[in-house]
Order: C-alpha cells, then sequence, then structure tokens
C-alpha cells in the first residue's frame, strides 16, 4: 500500500516534465500529476492563496503579510515542480507584463530621480501574486466567494462608521471607508465584489443565492458610501456588459436577465435610499463641475485637478514622446511647470495637494513617464487579459463576472492609477487570476491508490 505524502512527497507519482511547457488537457494531467506527489504542499499553496485573497481587500499591512507568506511557497513549489510555472511561457499577459515592468526599470536610467525612482516599482509585488496563485487557480470559486466576504467585512465596518459605531482610520469624514484608508480603494474593491458575487449567482443553489445577494446589498451600500465618481460610472458600464457576456456564453437566458436586472435594482435602490445622500450629491456636484471647467473656470475640486494633471501629463509626454520623462518623473514635471503656480492661485488646492505622484490616470502615466513603449505594454497586458477572459466566458459564469470585473478595472484606472493603490490592485489581481490565467477543467485529485 502506498501512503500519499508520507513522507511529504508521494514519490510513487509520476514527476510531469516541465518542457516543453503544456497546455491543454496536458496541463490538466500535469497539474494533476503534481498534486497528487504534493498533497500537503498543494493544500498548503491553496491556504496561503485564500488568506492572500481575503486580506487583498483589508488593510496594507495584513495584504503585505499575507503575500510574504504565499510568495515563499510558491517559489518553493516552483523550485521543486517546475511546472506549475513554465504553462505561463506561453501566456501572452505574461510577457507583456513582464515587459512593462522591465521597460519601467529601465525608464529609471533617464528619470530625474535616478535610482531613487525605482520604489514606484513596488506596488507591482501584488504582480507576483498572480503568478504564485497559478498553481492553485482551479479552486476559483473559493477565491471568489472569499473576495466578496472580504469586501463585505470592509462594507459591514463602513456601515458602522456611518451610523457612528465605529470611527474610520484618519476620523470622521463624510465618506466611511471600513478598513481600508482611500475612498477610491473602497468603491473600487467594492466593485469587483459586486461583478464577482452576481456571476456566482449563476447555477448555485438558492441559500448561497440568497447568501450572495445579502453580500452584494451589503457590497453595494459601502459602494455608496465611499462614494468617489469615475469608479461609480465604470461600475455602470461594466454591469451592463456582465450580462451580455453571460448571456454569449449560454449560462443564462436573456429572461433571467431581466429578474436579476429588477433584484439588483432593489438591492441598489435600497443602497442609495439608507446610504446615498451624500453620494447623489456628490454626482451632483461633479457635473456643476464639469460644466464649470468647460467654461474654463477653475475651482477647488478633484474634477478640475485631474484635468490639470492629464494636461501637464500629456505635455510631458509630448516632450518625450517614445521613452516619456522616466518612471516617478510626473512631480517633478509638475512642480517645474509655470502653470502650477497660476493653478495653485486660481483653484486655492494646496501646493501639496497638487504634487502628486501620479496624475490620477494610469493611461496617463504610463504616456508620461514610459513614453509609447511603456503605454503599449501596459494597455497590452490589460488587452491579452481581456482577450483570455472573453475567449473562456463559455467555461464558467464565473469567469465571465471576472472578465467584466477586469473590463471595470481597465476603465476605472483612467481616472485612478490602481497600479500604485496596493490595496486595490491586489483584489484587481485576483480577479485578472480568475478571468484569464490559463487552466483545463478536472485538476481534481485522482483516485487514492490503495
Amino acid at each position: 500500500m502506498s501512503v500519499p505524502a508520507t513522507p511529504w512527497f508521494d514519490r510513487s507519482a509520476a514527476l510531469t516534465r516541465a518542457w516543453p511547457p503544456p497546455s491543454g488537457e496536458a496541463l490538466a494531467a500535469a497539474m494533476r500529476d503534481v498534486r497528487a506527489r504534493d498533497r500537503h504542499g498543494d493544500a498548503l499553496h491553496a491556504a496561503a492563496a485564500v488568506a492572500f485573497v481575503y486580506l487583498s481587500a483589508l488593510d496594507q499591512a495584513p495584504n503585505s503579510v499575507a503575500l510574504a507568506i504565499l510568495l515563499p511557497i510558491a517559489v518553493v513549489r516552483f523550485a521543486v515542480f517546475p511546472v506549475l510555472f513554465t504553462p505561463l511561457l506561453r501566456w501572452p499577459p505574461f510577457w507583456f507584463g513582464l515587459g512593462w515592468v522591465a521597460w519601467s526599470a529601465l525608464s529609471a536610467l533617464w528619470s530625474p530621480m535616478g535610482s531613487g525612482s525605482l520604489a514606484a516599482l513596488s506596488m507591482q509585488r501584488a504582480l507576483l501574486a498572480l503568478i504564485a496563485i497559478f498553481p492553485v487557480i482551479d479552486r476559483a470559486r473559493i477565491f471568489a466567494w472569499t473576495l466578496v466576504l472580504a469586501v463585505g467585512t470592509n462594507a459591514a465596518v463602513q456601515v458602522m462608521q456611518k451610523v457612528g459605531w465605529a470611527e474610520q482610520p484618519g476620523g470622521l469624514t463624510w465618506r466611511p471607508t471600513g478598513i481600508v484608508a482611500l475612498p477610491a480603494v473602497a468603491a473600487i474593491n467594492a466593485s469587483i465584489a459586486i461583478l464577482l458575487a452576481l456571476a456566482l449567482m449563476v447555477g448555485t443553489r438558492w441559500p448561497a443565492r440568497i447568501a450572495l445577494l445579502a453580500l452584494t446589498g451589503l457590497a453595494a451600500a459601502g459602494r455608496v458610501l465611499s462614494s468617489s465618481r469615475h469608479p461609480a460610472l465604470s461600475l455602470v458600464l461594466a454591469t451592463l456588459v456582465l450580462p451580455l457576456l453571460l448571456v454569449a456564453g449560454g449560462h443564462v437566458r436573456p429572461r433571467a436577465v431581466v429578474a436579476a436586472a429588477v433584484a439588483l435594482v432593489v438591492v441598489v435602490g435600497g443602497a442609495l435610499a439608507v446610504f446615498g445622500g451624500e453620494f447623489t450629491r456628490y454626482m451632483q456636484d461633479a457635473q456643476r463641475d464639469m460644466q464649470a471647467a468647460m467654461r474654463g473656470e477653475t475651482s477647488f475640486s478633484s474634477i478640475h485637478a485631474r484635468l490639470f494633471w492629464w494636461r501637464l501629463g500629456i505635455e510631458e509626454w509630448l516632450a518625450q514622446p517614445i521613452r516619456g520623462g522616466g518612471l516617478g518623473s510626473f512631480r517633478g514635471f509638475v512642480d517645474a511647470h509655470p502653470a502650477t503656480a497660476e493653478f495653485i492661485a486660481a483653484s486655492g488646492i494646496t501646493r501639496e495637494e497638487v504634487l502628486q505622484k501620479h496624475p490620477h490616470s494610469s493611461y496617463v502615466r504610463a504616456l508620461a513617464e514610459t513614453g509609447v513603449v511603456g503605454f503599449l505594454l501596459f494597455t497590452g497586458a490589460i488587452i491579452a487579459c481581456l482577450r483570455c477572459g472573453f475567449a473562456r466566458i463559455g467555461r464558467d459564469p464565473l469567469v465571465a463576472g471576472a472578465t467584466a470585473a477586469v473590463l471595470f478595472v481597465a476603465l476605472a484606472t483612467a481616472g485612478e492609477c490602481v497600479e500604485l493603490m496596493n490595496v486595490a490592485y491586489a483584489p484587481a489581481v485576483v480577479a485578472i487570476a480568475i478571468a484569464a490565467l490559463p487552466r483545463a477543467d478536472g485538476w481534481a485529485l485522482p483516485p487514492r491508490r490503495v
């Protein structure tokens, strides 16, 4: 009798070749072989990934600790079983992402900040989580549930802050953000969770569906409380795309979409009715600010500040269109620009608030700091992930939901720099993993041999 994983590895199980990188059914067979040989390691790896997914939507410290635990486990398993990594060499987003990070690092050579600008790459450690999750991505549904629960935890704290039972980390404000510090982060995380929860409802039994509906309502309340206008508009567009993906994938019928839309309207309407007073006024202010900006007026508002940053970001790009100004150069460019003093005087915004490290748009930042080359690599990575998701929507409704979440992030990061917001970047990476990572059906363990 063979006793699996006693000692740690079951050496009677086959050891799959890592090269050439397997794909399709060969990938499924390779993963089953590794899991049969390393049951304990696989279970430990999955547990670390679940912990990372849950903590990814909470504060930065637990997020970083969870990643620090996940990565060594993945590195050890990659070293022992290289086949857990080599399939990613066939995955186009891997090369686009690697090229984007490498080019960004190279741009430090011509950045005014020199090697000090490399600190801006620290947030890209979230991309390492994407690689680390790959060997256990067959637990995608568990990861989606975990992320929805994590966002529900944060939203519950937001509600407690709103009713006065808890205080925000940075003090009381009109926008409760829960455990995370920034309203935009809470808004982005809640939006991703809502899209994943809607997809998880497809094909589930009623008890699970009711639980998901309750979590969706809680996430919607958190989304309303955090306000953040651009992510709100991005969520509306992604939510309109999601049913199209589910119908195209053959997971739901059009009439089911209508019923789901009615339920969603009720849930979101309830959240707006209870918590939406400030959010509604905030959106109305956005309309007035935009109209004022079109008239050439300047005031103290996030819209006017963003328009100013975007204009200067484009100017920095035009000065060095191919290679950009270099990693971390945006703040120095704004500081030295003659229009900055005039904008500060006209808007009343302090100099410290104007001199941001980034222009609050990933696309403008990519152009300004890394030029056309960096922009094409960055957008190429996003497009490649979306293409992988679109190609697989017929396999699982959750893939459709995760693909809609990736689309949401691609839209939201036009008004934020998600790649520099660690506690929003990590949940975005989880959505990318569920939507786009290569996997084949049937990664389940083979029967035990007796």
